[in-house]
């Protein structure tokens, strides 16, 4: 029995398709610590990129967070950690991510709503941590491809006491 999809369907799976192959490459590149690269080629100009504490759930968008950067506060992590400013992150720590269940959430034209889930595998200085979430994209259609807008990372651990910070782009 052969099962064909209707144009519809085979839309949404190549557009699925695409979606996972730009998550995979933005993880490529912050693995490989291209992080010029990524904010340069991934990223809008109007990025944002939210990390919320670990210990506050559902809480409104202006509470405080780990991380919550605009665009010239990305670049000027990204600077920090390539010019090796940050003492946690020299040597550099190599990361390894896992992004698995896909979601397109929504498709409002110029931009779509992602969800997925994420394994951050971090190792260096003795130490291999494991961040453990959910991803929240906002990625802004440019042709065939896309740009993040909207970046926030929800991380489902309670504490990162065993972690001892958070130095990376996650």
């Amino acid at each position: 029995m052969t099962i064909e999809l209707t144009v519809d369907e085979a839309a949404q799976v190549r557009l699925w398709h695409r979606v996972n192959q730009f998550l995979f490459r933005e993880a490529r590149l912050l693995d490989e610590w291209r992080l010029r690269e990524w904010y340069d080629e991934m990223l809008t100009d109007d990025i944002r990129y939210r990390v919320p504490a670990t210990d506050v759930r559902d809480a409104t968008a202006d509470a405080l967070g780990l991380v919550d950067d605009d665009a010239a506060r990305l670049r000027q992590r990204i600077e920090q950690l390539l010019n090796d400013e940050v003492w946690c992150e020299n040597p550099r720590s190599r990361t390894n991510r896992m992004i698995g269940n896909v979601e397109i959430l929504a498709d409002r034209g110029t931009h779509l709503d992602v969800a997925a889930n994420v394994v951050v595998h971090r190792f260096g200085h003795g130490r291999s941590d494991a961040y453990v979430g959910k991803y929240r994209f906002e990625l802004v259609v440019e042709g065939e491809s896309f740009r993040v807008r909207r970046r926030v990372v929800v991380l489902d651990h309670e504490t990162l006491y065993e972690h001892g910070k958070l130095s990376i782009i996650l």
